[in-house]
């Protein structure tokens, strides 16, 4: 089954221009918004350029927001008429990351050219995430256009540096932080794969993840010193096997696992579907050390409930296979639950490795903080995407990946990762970053449906303060 057999009610919003929301993400891709570490290499003509080309295009956002630049990012803020209602966030990013140098012959369509052929949109940035910043802006359009008035005060976001420093979100974050605005919710990339659900237990049934969290991010330097030597004489071993020993038992003993609330919020949407008696069981119990057994032997699983390490890299090797190594180092790339921090993980791996091995952190992100479910953006979020995506099941989980929404969560309890642009999975893991980057028509016009109906559900005709005084009474 194709992602695309999921999508219906994509007659809603019949009126909406679809041949120019079409053209208008073929012309944001034309701009080579690339973005550098080293910001030396950064064109920020480009994004003078992409920015009046936004607003040149979006008249109606552009003439009733407040715009305020921070660097090279955007922070608009369109004004509610109940000031009770704490205001909505969309973001997306402006930057897109480098073209492989190189490989700018191996596109079928050049990679800024925003081509539109065989029923795609090809570009950089077609799903990383331009579609979504365009989806954004086409809704908001749409929604002025019909003359609605937003009851909630909407920011929209868009970051200049996200695929490198997240300068922009950081300052923009502080800007809200430090002007008292607390925020209802959230809205960025993220999540948003179709998966079978036999290893949840319910075989036959699809579930789509939305992103309520990120796993913390960890560079770890393993170093050994040592004189080297002739190899016939590794009375006192090598660097190599010192070092070997140290990798091997941080990997194979791990901090503990722990199912979160997100996991078993999950569980619990899914134990309706469950076919499985021995998982049904086990979630009625909410037998923790069992379900974690279980999670931990699913290569589709186990990382929701488990602190990850994959060793990347290692140098200082002999260069003759007769010569004992001197000073040697590794890198290993651990990605952290909640329930671990960097140095909790330090104190963790220096115990494991032993004197001999000194453990170092290269880089350093702690987990984000997991998002409320029972919160009224994700209350909301769920009945929109099963309006428009057929047979799904919608669950809490951990965003794969790092994102700007994380930084937000300092005036945010509920930072929902989900863009709703359903590609085919052959095409999003052939393009994301990569090589023939491209979007379908149809998966990015129900996408800006998804993104339309939600805004117009929160921030047009908003839940009233009374209401929801009531719904919690």
């Amino acid at each position: 089954m194709k992602n695309s057999d999921l999508f219906i009610n994509e007659l809603d919003y019949a009126d909406l221009n679809a041949e120019g929301a079409v053209e208008h993400l073929r012309g944001a891709l034309r701009f080579a918004t690339t973005s550098y570490v080293d910001t030396s290499r950064i064109r920020y003509e480009a994004f003078e350029s992409f920015q009046a080309y936004l607003r040149e295009t979006y008249p109606k956002v552009f003439s009733a927001a407040e715009v305020k630049r921070i660097g090279y990012s955007l922070l608009l803020r369109l004004p509610g008429q109940n000031a009770q209602l704490k205001p909505a966030l969309f973001m997306a990013h402006q930057d897109v990351v480098p073209v492989v140098p190189g490989t700018e012959g191996n596109w079928t369509h050049g990679p800024f050219s925003g081509d539109l052929a065989d029923g795609m949109i090809w570009g950089r940035g077609a799903m990383d995430i331009k579609e979504m910043l365009v989806g954004i802006l086409e809704s908001a359009e749409y929604l002025l256009g019909h003359h609605k008035s937003f009851e909630r005060t909407v920011y929209l976001f868009f970051g200049e540096d996200e695929e490198t420093c997240s300068t922009g979100v950081r300052a923009a974050a502080g800007y809200l932080k430090e002007h008292g605005i607390e925020l209802e919710f959230v809205l960025d990339e993220g999540a948003g794969d179709v998966m079978d659900a036999a290893d949840y237990g319910a075989r036959g049934e699809l579930v789509c993840p939305i992103g309520v969290f990120e796993k913390g991010y960890v560079d770890m330097k393993l170093s050994v010193k040592a004189q080297g030597g002739h190899s016939s004489n590794p009375f006192h071993g090598t660097s190599l096997g010192t070092l070997s020993r140290g990798i091997t038992a941080i990997i194979d003993h791990l901090p503990e696992a722990h199912l979160s609330d997100s996991v078993f919020t999950a569980l619990e949407r899914l134990k309706p579907h469950m076919t499985d008696m021995h998982m049904l069981d086990m979630v009625n119990r909410r037998d923790e050390p069992a379900l974690i057994e279980w999670f931990l032997a699913h290569e589709s699983l186990y990382h929701l409930v488990q602190t990850t390490a994959a060793p990347t890299m290692i140098q200082g090797g002999s260069a003759a296979g007769n010569v004992m190594p001197q000073d040697m180092e590794a890198v290993i790339n651990f990605r952290l639950t909640n329930y671990d921090t960097p140095e909790s993980l330090l104190a963790h791996c220096r115990q494991l490795a032993g004197s001999e091995v000194q453990c170092s952190l290269v880089q350093q992100i702690c987990a984000s903080r997991p998002s409320d479910t029972d919160a009224y953006g994700y209350r909301q979020l769920v009945p929109v995407l099963e309006h428009y995506f057929d047979r799904l099941i919608f669950i809490p989980a951990q965003n794969r990946g790092a994102t700007d929404a994380r930084h937000f969560e300092c005036v945010c309890r509920c930072v929902l990762r989900f863009g709703p642009f359903l590609e085919e999975e052959e095409v999003s893991r052939e393009g994301i970053h990569g090589t023939n980057e491209r979007i379908s028509v149809r998966a990015y016009l129900q996408g800006i449906r998804v993104l339309t109906r939600f805004m117009e559900k929160t921030c047009v005709t908003a839940e009233k303060i009374e209401d929801r005084m009531e719904n919690q009474e």
